[in-house]
């Protein structure tokens, strides 16, 4: 008989695994949760068998909910149907539908999409669940990228990786959509179901329900704010840990601007497509029905409805809707109606440095020019204002002024070249996200909530975006950039260097520890104490011991400015 195979005909096998389903409510005192994670698990839609990794056991492409297509498409997460034969995928299942033109939309991509991949150890369990959530700009991204969570995985703990609709298809919210008062969020919705399906059903992989920890870095932190502030969202996590997170807490929009924007953009793909002859568009644009949106064909959403919303990003997020946030993010935590849980909350050194970066990769690349000696493709200086007067914009801030006195060329280095790019990185970094991030600890902190903050300051981080053929081609440095955080917390390639290896070995054993203990300081050795967050002079600097290693900052604030430059423009 094949290893750990039931005796039981398949069709019994389902019965008895609907009947334990069925009566745990009613005798869960006599109820033995499974102590490790078996190579097949018995979960409430059916069996699921494991891929057996070095040190850990995965578990891909689980539904939790059905796949959001034709009449399920832009409504609320169903329950997925039930299956007789054990799934035995050997990956994680296709993206989310990717709308946006980012260099790092996955290939591959669908609607039917709402699976997650659980991690577990292999050990004895019950063990600790940490939940990720994907950055990606709430547009691209998806569960495959983080795939291998071992250095995670083996401190002990479970990592489940959860996919959501994203852009068009997670967000719109046109008028003819409303249901019970509301529309759009659907991708926040699909995270709630997916927390939903974790307290259902991860006791079954030896994980323990009641100490779960939602985490994600960029849009995925993001989403972690979001739950902090939804009411759907209570009781489903215990913990949250935030990265790169605090950019969007104000930048909501209500009910009724969503609807105009994505009524507008409806009828821009809607347009476009009917003009380049696409058939099987069954309305007109301004005559937008439900029944229209959830028939457009493929092409239409592909291509003319992603065009429409890639000149719209911004709106392409978490809205006001009434029903998963009644108010926005910022007005819940002021109003102290957010979830209150421990939090670990940070952002890193350069964040915005990615994004200097891609707009010069994509500069050069028309060209096909990748000498990094050729500083012509960097931010020329007359670049520069333009810039930060389009970040800025209805901030009300006088760009000149905030440049001459906080932010002048001539304080980024002595190369002419490169100034005007690390000058930019450096500003739209302590704007949108190292202040935002420390009104984010202060507020938490004055709540009463245990809190913990930190700052990724790796400057010798392997970047994502420049690199081609083992060569980096840009001509400026991106250091800690948005999401080089990441490859210290999964495997994500060879981090090159011992000290880089020593820095995953330190994030990795703050991250479980907190996911353990709720305390970051508690369970397995740490290089140095992280202070509970009381201040701005109480943040930990991860970085490898060339950089000055892992230790306490006390000038955060000064370092980016949050008071001087930034005090009245920065609030949460």
């Amino acid at each position: 008989m094949e290893k750990n195979a039931s005796p039981y005909p398949q069709r019994m096998k389902f019965l008895l695994a609907s009947g334990v389903v069925l009566l745990l409510g009613a005798c869960s005192d006599n109820y033995s949760p499974p102590t490790s994670a078996t190579d097949v698990v018995e979960t409430a839609g059916g069996q699921v068998r494991a891929v057996d990794r070095l040190g850990m056991r995965s578990y891909f492409a689980i539904p939790f909910a059905a796949p959001p297509v034709g009449n399920l498409r832009w409504m609320p997460p169903a329950a997925p149907a039930k299956w007789s034969t054990a799934l035995a995928a050997t990956k994680s299942a296709a993206p989310c539908l990717q709308t946006s033109a980012s260099p790092f939309r996955l290939a591959g991509d669908s609607e039917d999409c709402l699976y997650l991949d659980v991690h577990a150890p292999t050990g004895t369990g019950p063990f600790p669940v940490m939940v990720n959530l994907h950055g990606g700009a709430f547009n691209t991204g998806g569960t495959s990228v983080y795939a291998d969570p071992s250095p995670l995985v083996t401190k002990g703990v479970i990592v489940v990786n959860v996919a959501y609709r994203l852009g068009a298809m997670g967000f719109l919210a046109h008028p003819a959509l409303v249901q019970d008062g509301a529309a759009g969020n659907y991708g926040i919705m699909d995270q709630q179901a997916a927390l939903r399906w974790v307290q259902d059903n991860i006791v079954q992989f030896a994980g323990d329900k009641n100490n779960v920890t939602v985490f994600g870095e960029s849009a995925g932190g993001f989403s972690v704010m979001t739950h902090l502030a939804s009411p759907g969202s209570k009781g489903l996590f215990n913990k949250a840990m935030i990265q790169s997170g605090n950019y969007g807490n104000d930048r909501q929009l209500s009910a009724a601007q969503m609807g105009a924007a994505s009524a507008a953009i409806a009828d821009t793909a809607i347009t476009a497509a009917k003009t380049a002859g696409v058939g099987g568009i069954n309305c007109e644009a301004g005559a937008v029905t439900a029944a229209c949106l959830r028939s457009l064909p493929d092409p239409v959403i592909r291509t003319y409805l992603a065009n429409a919303i890639s000149t719209a990003l911004p709106i392409m997020v978490p809205s006001v809707d009434g029903k998963v946030l009644t108010k926005s993010v910022k007005a819940t935590f002021a109003a102290g109606e957010n979830i209150k849980v421990p939090l670990v909350n940070g952002t890193n050194e350069n964040e915005y440095a990615l994004y200097i970066a891609i707009n010069e990769a994509g500069r050069r690349a028309a060209a096909s020019n990748f000498d990094p000696a050729n500083t012509s493709f960097s931010l020329p200086a007359a670049g520069y204002a333009p810039t930060i007067a389009g970040l800025t914009a209805g901030t009300g801030i006088n760009v000149n002024d905030i440049i001459a006195n906080f932010y002048p060329l001539a304080n980024y280095g002595s190369n002419p070249a490169t100034q005007p790019s690390l000058a930019a990185s450096s500003l739209a970094t302590d704007l949108g996200f190292s202040c935002p991030a420390l009104r984010t600890s202060q507020r938490i902190a004055a709540q009463g909530s245990p809190v913990w903050m930190y700052e990724f300051r790796d400057q010798t981080a392997l970047p994502t975006v420049g690199v081609a053929n083992g060569q980096y081609y840009l001509s400026f440095p991106q250091g800690a950039a948005h999401s080089y955080d990441l490859q210290y917390l999964y495997n994500l390639g060879d981090l090159g260097n011992a000290e880089r290896r020593e820095l995953q070995t330190a994030m990795t054993r703050y991250w479980t520890n907190f996911a353990k203990t709720g305390n970051p300081n508690g369970g397995g050795t740490v290089p140095a104490e992280w202070p509970a967050f009381t201040g701005p002079d109480k943040v930990l600097g991860l970085d490898v011991a060339s950089g000055g290693g892992v230790k306490a900052l006390s000038t955060f604030d000064a370092d980016h400015q949050c008071t001087t430059a930034w005090g009245r423009i920065v609030t949460f």
